[in-house]
C-alpha cells in the first residue's frame, strides 16, 4: 500500500490565492483571445496594397500581422545592438589590474 502524501497530492485542487491567480490568468487569456478574434473579424476585408511598383489585393489583417512581425524584428535587432554597445564600453573603461 502507498500512503497519500501529506498536504494533498497533485490532484488536490488549488485553494486560496493560487486559485484566484489561476482564475485571473484564465480570464485575462480569454479576454485577449476574444480581442484578437474581434480584430481579425473586423479587418478581414480585402484592401488594395501598393508598394513601389507592385499592386495587389490582400486582406487587411495580413497587412497588420506582417507590419507587426517586421516591427518586432527591427525592435529586437535594435535592442540587441544597444546591449552589445553598452557591454563593449564597459570593457574598455575598466582600470588595468
Amino acid at each position: 500500500m502507498v500512503d497519500a502524501p501529506i498536504g494533498g497530492g497533485p490532484e488536490a485542487p488549488p485553494s486560496g490565492p493560487r486559485r484566484r491567480t489561476r482564475l485571473a490568468r484564465t480570464v485575462t487569456a480569454l479576454v485577449i483571445v476574444g480581442a484578437l478574434v474581434v480584430v481579425v473579424v473586423q479587418n478581414s476585408q480585402p484592401v488594395t496594397l501598393r508598394f513601389w511598383f507592385i499592386t495587389g489585393r490582400v486582406r487587411l489583417i495580413w497587412v497588420i500581422v506582417t507590419c507587426l512581425v517586421i516591427a518586432g524584428a527591427i525592435g529586437y535587432v535594435a535592442g540587441r545592438r544597444g546591449l552589445r554597445g553598452r557591454r563593449g564600453r564597459r570593457r574598455r573603461h575598466r582600470p588595468a589590474d
